[in-house]
């Protein structure tokens, strides 16, 4: 499970989408602020729908993803993520928790075009992981994950739409 929100929250910092003015450092984090619906799931699985929703807060972009109980989900999963960006380090850091006592911080460096790498430590499996996420348009992105920083065949796909 958590896969299923890791990378909902490797979804949470991306590239501005081709055709459209790149926002650089805290300002392109304005582009996740609103509620989208996500289905995602571990590649080979049936995916899970969930709704993402995003606030910004004096340069905190706050995430809270709700996956309901469904298919082999007996309870709701829940995950709460803050993102922001570190202008000395040049980079975005986040920082995750769920309510299965998962907890995760990844970061990537800025990005540019509409797509994003990611890194994390998760404490799940104590292994360095990597996500990849592409912004398709304003109102769209997709997200893959990987089991390693090295690996290059996925274990987790997503996507994601604005509904609000």
């Amino acid at each position: 499970m958590r896969k299923i929100l890791g990378l909902f929250a490797l979804a949470a910092i991306v590239a501005l989408p081709n055709g459209v003015r790149a926002a650089s450092g805290t300002a392109a984090l304005q582009y996740y602020v609103g509620t989208w619906s996500c289905v995602a799931g571990s590649v080979g699985e049936p995916a899970s729908k969930a709704t993402a929703v995003y606030t910004l807060d004096s340069g905190l972009l706050h995430e809270s993803v709700t996956v309901p109980a469904q298919g082999k989900m007996t309870k709701p999963y829940k995950i709460s993520i803050a993102t922001s960006y570190d202008p000395k380090k040049g980079r975005y850091v986040q920082t995750a928790t769920d309510n299965n006592g998962g907890w995760w911080v990844s970061s990537a460096q800025p990005w540019t075009g509409n797509t994003e790498e990611w890194t994390d430590q998760a404490n799940s499996d104590n292994k360095l992981g990597r996500g990849q996420t592409v912004r398709t348009n304003q109102n769209a992105f997709s997200f893959t994950g990987y089991p390693s920083a090295s690996a290059t065949k996925p274990d987790f796909k997503g996507t994601c739409s604005r509904s609000s």
